[in-house]
C-alpha cells in the first residue's frame, strides 16, 4: 500500500524568512539547518546568520516576512550574547517574530528562558507569536549515552517539520511556563557573571599544540595566546565550544568547576565536532528555493 504523499503548502505572503542564531557546539545549528531545509522544501527562501558575524546595521528585516532567533538555553535563560544582540536590533512596526531554543532536557523549568528576550523584542516593536523548545543532547555536565542521543535526535527530526509548518502558517505557539520557572529563570541570570569566573578556571594541558583554534573561534574573544601560553580572560560565556573543539582535548577546567565538562565529545556522526564547525558555525548563508543544498543539517 502506497504511503500518502507529504503535504507541502505555501501560505499566502510567506516568501522570505530570516533566522539569527547562536550555537556554541552545534546543537542549535543542527536545528536551524533542519528547520531551514523544511522551509526550502516549501518554496520559502531562508537566510540564516550567526549573530557572531551578523552586523545589526545590515539586518534589513523589512525584507522578510518573518524573523527568528534561535539559541541554546544557558542556566534557564537565553545566553548573554543573544540578549546583547537583541538590544541592538532596530525598532520595527510589528515584525512577525519567532523563537526556537534548545536544551538538554524538555523540562518545564526551561519554559521561561525567553522571557527577557521577548520583553526586549516587544519593546522594539517585534510581534513575537511563537516560542518553541526543542530537546537536544546535553553539552554541559552530563553526557548522554548513544541510545538516548538517538532517541533525542529522532524526536527532534520529527518535531522540526511540525515547527516549520506552525511558523509559516502563522500559528501562535507558546510554552506554558509556571511561576516557579519564571523565578528560577530570573535568578539564573546570575550565570552571566558566574560564567566569567568559571572561564578563569579554564586551562590548557601539556598536550596543547598552540594551534590557535580555540582563540580564533571563541564567540566572546575571551582566549588570548602566543607561542608560549594560552590565557583565558573574564568574558567567558561557558558555551563549551573551545573545550570540545580542541583536537587534542587539551582544555580542562580546574576545581571547583571541573564537573561542567565531560571527557569526550559525542561519537554520533550527526553531532561530530571538527575544525570545520568554527568556520561554518559563524557563517550565515542564503538559502534559495531553487537550491536544495543543506536541506538537512549535521551537528558540525
Amino acid at each position: 500500500m502506497r504511503e500518502p504523499a507529504a503535504i507541502i503548502f505555501e501560505p499566502a505572503g510567506m516568501k522570505r524568512v530570516c533566522v539569527f542564531y547562536f550555537s556554541g557546539t552545534g546543537m542549535t545549528k543542527y536545528v536551524v539547518d533542519k528547520f531551514a531545509g523544511e522551509l526550502v522544501k516549501r518554496h520559502i527562501s531562508v537566510d540564516c546568520f550567526s549573530i557572531e558575524n551578523a552586523a545589526v546595521q545590515s539586518a534589513a528585516l523589512s525584507e522578510y516576512d518573518a524573523f527568528g532567533i534561535a539559541y541554546p538555553i544557558h542556566s534557564f535563560n537565553a545566553p548573554k550574547i543573544v540578549i546583547d544582540y537583541a538590544k541592538q536590533l532596530p525598532k520595527t512596526n510589528g515584525a512577525k517574530t519567532f523563537i526556537i531554543h534548545t536544551a538538554g532536557e524538555d523540562a518545564k523549568v526551561n519554559y521561561a528562558s525567553s522571557d527577557l528576550l521577548i520583553k526586549i523584542l516587544k519593546s522594539k516593536g517585534y510581534h513575537v507569536f511563537y516560542n518553541k523548545l526543542i530537546e537536544m543532547p546535553s553539552n554541559f555536565i552530563v553526557k548522554y549515552d548513544d541510545e538516548r542521543v538517538g532517541r533525542i535526535l529522532a524526536k527532534a527530526n520529527d518535531d522540526i517539520p511540525l515547527v516549520a509548518e506552525e511558523i509559516i502558517g502563522g500559528r501562535p505557539g507558546f510554552l506554558r511556563k509556571s511561576f516557579s520557572s519564571m523565578i528560577i529563570t530570573f535568578f539564573g541570570r546570575a550565570e552571566w557573571s558566574g560564567a566569567r569566573l568559571i572561564g578563569k578556571h579554564y586551562h590548557v594541558r601539556n598536550n596543547c599544540t598552540r594551534c590557535g583554534l580555540c582563540a580564533a573561534n571563541c564567540p566572546n574573544g575571551n582566549i588570548a595566546m602566543n607561542n608560549k601560553s594560552v590565557g583565558f580572560g573574564w568574558r567567558c560565556g561557558i558555551c563549551m565550544r573551545c573545550v570540545y573543539l580542541c583536537p587534542q582535548n587539551a582544555i580542562g577546567v580546574r576545581q571547583p568547576f571541573k564537573f561542567i565538562r565531560f571527557d569526550k565529545w559525542y561519537d554520533s556522526g550527526a553531532l561530530k565536532l571538527s575544525s570545520a564547525i568554527a568556520k561554518r558555525i559563524g557563517t550565515g548563508y542564503p538559502r534559495d528555493p531553487e537550491d536544495p543544498r543543506d536541506s538537512g543539517g549535521s551537528g558540525d
